[in-house]
């Protein structure tokens, strides 16, 4: 008989997720109580802590990362006159919804409270409800049952062990579909690395006080800045497990690799768990006081990702702190006198920053024709009082800098302090041009990022550069 069926796996395969495994453990943090019971009742009988846990944790099918290589597949297979089935080991209750959604199935045979229906169990399920041959898209090595007695395989990704296996047994594999990511590349995507430019405040302090080449206080900034860069990486993995489901409904943080499905969350978990270990020891060896300042950093991250996030303004204020933080952190290791004007300075600049970024969320909801942004307080009638309050606050920051100049700690750096008052313009241009830039929709995301990428910043940053120079060897 000529094969007429197509029968398609969901998780991992459909899905790029593994739906059971990931909402569960999504539910370590977010609903403690839900991985518990889920925990308990695996112990029982993992058919009914499936349909227990899919329940409690409601999904969003249409945000759901898919694997579109297998839905044109299947869209391939349907117009040729295949019946296609969807045959998976989560629940109906996530099943049902997911076929209806995507309208290209016949049949849908899923888990029930009696049967979990996986390997042998999925094979006899199929067996009951489908006549004649079959083509089986999947891609573990559960399936194996399933593809020895149908002899014909669309393989998801390229695992050596269960090709080798499938040829054993003479099962034709008609196509494989190999996954396109990179998984070095999408742990340093998931680290965040070019956030750790941010970082880099941690050796403003020793450049201020014209100690940066010093040895000592090099290292020790150095050092600082990949404690700092490793637990802010920690926090990112967290912060993106914690938002998963808002990521994936963000018309930009849906590529995040945890909410597109490129990195499963058992392996969010271990980077979390190594950054979060490596980042202690090394803020560790800087000391004590370090030691608790990174601590204080962890903790008020984790206060605004599960609830301080959503508080209009106080979300923009901790982002500050956090800058804040790693500049009050600089100063430590290497026992720098604190600066009043630095850290004035560095408020001002950085609320004014904060504010950009929800302003730029806010144009982004408009352009997405939503009037509420998903994880947080604002509205789009938010947008004119936030361009307010953040070119008031980046002005503020010109202020501070000018009075800076004519201070008495001003006099112990630099021998014609005067000349430093010519930062005040080129400070107001880079701060106007943002805000310019920003309501014209240039800038997509973090206004800090977006410099990395921006000409006329590096340019801005040379003369910021000469003119302290100058102003530190030139004596009138």
């Amino acid at each position: 008989m000529s094969v007429n069926n197509l029968v398609v796996d969901l998780d991992d395969s459909l899905l790029k997720i593994d739906l059971f495994k990931e909402r569960l453990l999504h539910s370590i943090l977010k609903h403690p109580k839900t991985f518990f019971k889920t925990i308990f009742l695996v112990l029982k009988s993992k058919s009914i802590a499936k349909i227990f846990i899919s329940n409690k944790c409601k999904l969003d099918i249409k945000s759901l990362p898919f694997n579109n290589k297998v839905i044109d597949a299947i869209i391939d297979y349907k117009s040729k006159g295949y019946y296609t089935i969807l045959a998976s080991g989560a629940p109906y209750e996530f099943v049902n919804p997911i076929a209806d959604h995507l309208q290209l199935f016949d049949k849908v045979i899923a888990t029930d409270k009696k049967i979990n229906n996986i390997g042998s169990y999925k094979l006899e399920s199929i067996k009951e409800h489908v006549t004649g041959d079959f083509i089986y898209i999947g891609d573990s090595f559960k399936d194996l049952p399933i593809w020895i007695y149908c002899k014909k395989a669309i393989l998801i990704g390229n695992n050596i062990f269960i090709k080798k296996k499938l040829r054993n047994n003479n099962v034709r594999i008609i196509e494989i579909m190999k996954s396109e990511k990179n998984i070095f590349s999408v742990i340093i995507k998931q680290l965040r690395v070019y956030q750790w430019i941010k970082n880099l405040l941690l050796f403003v302090p020793a450049l201020a006080s014209h100690q940066l080449f010093s040895k000592v206080v090099f290292i020790n900034s150095l050092v600082g800045f990949c404690a700092f860069s490793l637990l802010a990486s920690s926090i990112y993995v967290f912060n993106d497990i914690i938002d998963l489901d808002n990521d994936r409904k963000h018309p930009d943080k849906k590529n995040r690799p945890i909410a597109n499905g490129d990195l499963t969350l058992f392996n969010a978990y271990a980077i979390m768990v190594i950054c979060l270990i490596l980042g202690g020891l090394l803020a560790n060896s800087l000391g004590t006081v370090f030691f608790s300042l990174s601590i204080g950093y962890i903790i008020l991250n984790l206060l605004y990702s599960f609830c301080l996030k959503k508080l209009i303004v106080l979300d923009v204020i901790l982002l500050m702190v956090f800058y804040a933080l790693r500049l009050i952190a600089g100063h430590i290791p290497n026992s720098i006198p604190f600066s009043p004007w630095l850290l004035s300075f560095s408020i001002f600049l950085f609320f004014s920053l904060g504010l950009m970024k929800r302003y730029i969320d806010i144009i982004t909801m408009e352009t997405n024709k939503k009037s509420k942004l998903d994880g947080r307080g604002y509205t789009i009638n938010d947008r004119n009082i936030l361009m307010s309050i953040g070119v008031g606050s980046g002005l503020l920051s010109t202020l501070v800098l000018i009075l800076y100049t004519g201070s008495e700690q001003v006099q112990e750096y630099y021998a014609t302090p005067m000349i430093l008052v010519s930062l005040a313009p080129i400070l107001l241009y880079w701060i106007s041009r943002m805000w310019f830039l920003a309501e014209r929709g240039i800038i997509k995301s973090d206004p800090i990022l977006f410099t990395l990428k921006d000409v006329p910043s590096y340019i801005v940053a040379f003369f910021i550069l000469l003119i302290m120079l100058i102003s530190n060897y030139l004596l009138f």
